[in-house]
């Protein structure tokens, strides 16, 4: 994770902003900025959302995923052990990117695993777009409003991203679930 801090403190400072000025932006104090600056926090899964979108960018550039696109020279292929990824964001959620860069690529699948008792977070987040989920081990819960579906292995879920959402491990294990975003948001 210190990469997203380096990261997000390099984009916040050439794009002019103050800790004040971007927290405020974000909704957050100015301290819980700083925190997530210097490695001694981590952001929910929603919350460095509205760091990344506060900074016009993606998750995934934030995490340290280059804005290359693959060419002709280069394999379309993200090998098991080369996946991008950030450990433990919101405590127990680890997040791999299943792609290459490519700016232009209208979706984003992700791998995420969800340590027992693992949450995308207290507060519900929205956003553009629509998401697909399917649970490859475990059991989640994802809470669409105030309606909660339980997923176990094999389930999946598609809904669009402008209804406020959260999810949660239910389970006695890690869970892992494919998701799918779509514009990317990683």
């Amino acid at each position: 994770m210190k990469m997203v801090g380096i990261n997000i403190k390099r984009l916040r400072q050439a794009q002019g902003y103050s800790l004040k000025e971007f927290a405020d932006k974000v909704g957050v104090s100015a301290s819980f900025i700083s925190q997530v600056e210097t490695d001694k926090i981590s952001p929910s899964l929603s919350k460095l959302k509205d760091i990344a979108d506060t900074l016009n960018t993606t998750i995934g550039l934030l995490i340290g995923e280059t804005n290359q696109p693959h060419t002709s020279n280069s394999s379309p292929v993200v090998r098991r052990n080369e996946r991008k990824h950030t450990d433990h964001l919101g405590k127990g959620v680890n997040i791999y990117l299943l792609t290459t860069p490519d700016p232009n690529k209208q979706m984003e699948p992700l791998y995420i695993k969800i340590q027992q008792n693992a949450s995308s977070g207290e507060k519900q987040y929205q956003h553009f777009g629509q998401e697909f989920v399917l649970v490859l081990k475990g059991k989640i819960e994802i809470s669409l409003n105030e309606t909660r579906y339980i997923l176990n292995i094999g389930d999946s879920i598609y809904f669009n991203s402008n209804t406020p959402h959260s999810f949660k491990n239910l389970g006695d294990e890690v869970a892992e679930v494919v998701w799918v975003d779509t514009p990317p948001s990683m």
